[in-house]
């Protein structure tokens, strides 16, 4: 998905990739973020913070494995250091395609930083308007069940399951839960979010008494690239804190 010669996304590689030209490497890296930024202001918010988070971990420890490599080598001894004894040496000689792989990592991180702090303030903001209700009497077990994700007076039925949650939140938590498009429903009075519910059981009798829970949203929240991902994450937040709450008790 982000190695393809036209794709909207920046490679993981960019900066140790040929061509090694600053400039070059700088106007990649600026489109980039101003694409994620007009994709932040559509609320779009998936997949770019996973990129976003993913170069800056890439950068990060391209730079760690850069410094540990200048620990390790040195050039000719100067001398010692008079207050600790330890041995002086010449900085080793740096070629031009590191000097511009050093440069395009401390030019990237900060921008990076920014506009994913930026795409984070903007997740809790719309996480805060979108609201997660179970639905009917919820079984000990939350870990599979229905998720009616409401779109104007029509509710998108998914099956959910998550196999282990292993903390309690966290920006990339909705990865772990799986969903899968099983029905559209109209909703209505003589429709309720409690019919549905009893339908799907009756229709899925493998899942005899499995978890329902309705995700309800702004019209503006995009579906698929927001919606359905805090969704999940909300779910993902609802297991772990029963199954912190029965481990507490």
């Amino acid at each position: 998905m982000m190695n393809g010669p036209n794709s909207q996304h920046l490679p993981l590689d960019w900066a140790i990739r040929p061509a090694f030209d600053v400039e070059l490497k700088e106007y990649l890296l600026l489109a980039y973020l101003q694409r994620v930024h007009a994709r932040f202001k559509e609320h779009k918010l998936y997949p770019y913070l996973a990129e976003l988070q993913m170069h800056l971990t890439e950068l990060t420890r391209l730079r760690e494995r850069k410094q540990e490599l200048q620990r390790e080598l040195h050039g000719p001894l100067l001398g010692f250091d008079p207050h600790t004894g330890k041995p002086v040496y010449e900085a080793p000689a740096e070629n031009a395609e590191m000097g511009v792989i050093n440069t395009v990592v401390e030019l990237a991180l900060p921008g990076l930083q920014r506009t994913l702090a930026h795409g984070e303030e903007l997740r809790q903001e719309l996480q805060a308007r979108m609201r997660l209700e179970p639905i009917g009497v919820q079984p000990l077990n939350l870990s599979e069940g229905w998720l009616l994700v409401r779109d104007g007076c029509e509710a998108r039925v998914y099956n959910y399951t998550i196999p282990l949650v292993q903390g309690r939140s966290g920006q990339d938590a909705h990865r772990s839960v799986i969903t899968r498009y099983v029905t559209t429903c109209t909703v209505s009075l003589s429709n309720t979010y409690d019919r549905i519910r009893s339908s799907l059981l009756k229709l899925h009798r493998d899942m005899p008494n499995a978890a329902t829970f309705v995700l309800e949203a702004p019209q503006n929240i995009p579906f698929m690239e927001t919606r359905i991902p805090l969704g999940r994450l909300l779910i993902h937040r609802a297991i772990a804190d029963q199954r912190h709450t029965s481990r507490a008790t």
